[in-house]
């Protein structure tokens, strides 16, 4: 092997610099705007009420595209954005690409932090089917404003943790899937005030919860900070409209001394909070809707 490749130095000398010229000259006379175009008619096809808008598509060596100022948004609400990345790289995986599946794995850069993953998308005449993982690292999820849009309510911190779904891309609530999620320094704004607070503080979330049949069941879900720590646990059965989704959640809550002590708000209610936080915990559930739920203390 050695002597065939010490005879033959000057032909893979010169296959090499072929194979450099061809990526280089593809690299800089890459036709991005032909391919950025036919994309986003692609997109308007398969999803007629979405807008897909890409700044520009650069190719990656070894292989795969690189997509630049990527935004998704709703066609007639074009300030309503679903998804912005900076960037989002797209790998096929030949090994399966050789086999006839269509698989691929991906990195992006959105909200400040990092996503990486790989997808699946059917081609056995099933409309729009995927099968998806997706691993979130330092999503900065207070910049993600759909998400306030969806549940009505304004979250921030930094989200990390893992996301699987397989189902129909347009109709994600019929799929299926799983999470298991961390929420670091992070504040959720309430609906109606608890004393005098607008927002729950928290140092670390966790929440494990599942997708299946139109359910999200949240089997587990802990956080703790300065003021208060709780859990949570049950059911949100998913509607079209998603902020009409209907709630069957039950939790506990134990609130700290730090809670109170800028408490100016009605006195009895302070006194009763005060004295239940003598007794540990306090237990609750939640009813009604995203929208408008309901919490009474038990």
């Amino acid at each position: 092997m050695k002597r065939f490749i010490s005879k033959n130095k000057k032909r893979f000398g010169y296959l090499l610099f072929a194979l450099v010229l061809t990526a280089a000259l593809l690299y800089y006379r890459f036709p991005s705007d032909v391919l950025r175009d036919h994309l986003q008619a692609a997109a308007d096809k398969a999803a007629p009420s979405l807008l897909l808008s890409v700044d520009r598509i650069e190719p990656s060596i070894p292989i795969g595209l690189n997509f630049l100022k990527t935004k998704i948004a709703f066609k007639d609400i074009p300030d309503r954005v679903i998804f912005t990345a900076d960037s989002f790289l797209l790998r096929p995986q030949l090994m399966e690409l050789l086999r006839g599946k269509s698989k691929y794995s991906f990195h992006g850069i959105a909200y400040k932090g990092d996503l990486n993953g790989c997808v699946y998308i059917k081609k056995d005449g099933t409309n729009g089917f995927i099968d998806t993982e997706i691993e979130l690292k330092n999503i900065h999820i207070g910049d993600y404003t759909y998400l306030a849009y969806l549940i009505g309510r304004h979250i921030e911190g930094t989200l990390g943790g893992t996301i699987s779904y397989k189902g129909r891309h347009d109709s994600l609530t019929t799929g299926s899937g799983k999470a298991n999620l961390t929420l670091s320094h992070g504040r959720i704004k309430l609906l109606r005030p608890l004393l005098t607070f607008d927002s729950i503080d928290f140092n670390e979330m966790g929440i494990e919860m599942v997708l299946k049949k139109q359910k999200i069941k949240i089997a587990r879900l802990k956080f703790k900070g300065r003021q208060l720590q709780g859990t949570l646990s049950g059911t949100i059965t998913l509607k079209e409209e998603f902020t009409k989704s209907i709630l069957d959640l039950r939790g506990t809550v134990e609130p700290f001394a730090a809670l109170f002590k800028n408490a100016t708000g009605i006195q009895d209610t302070v006194k009763i909070f005060k004295e239940r936080l003598n007794m540990g915990t306090l237990s609750f559930v939640i009813r009604g809707t995203l929208k408008e739920p309901k919490v009474k203390f038990t």
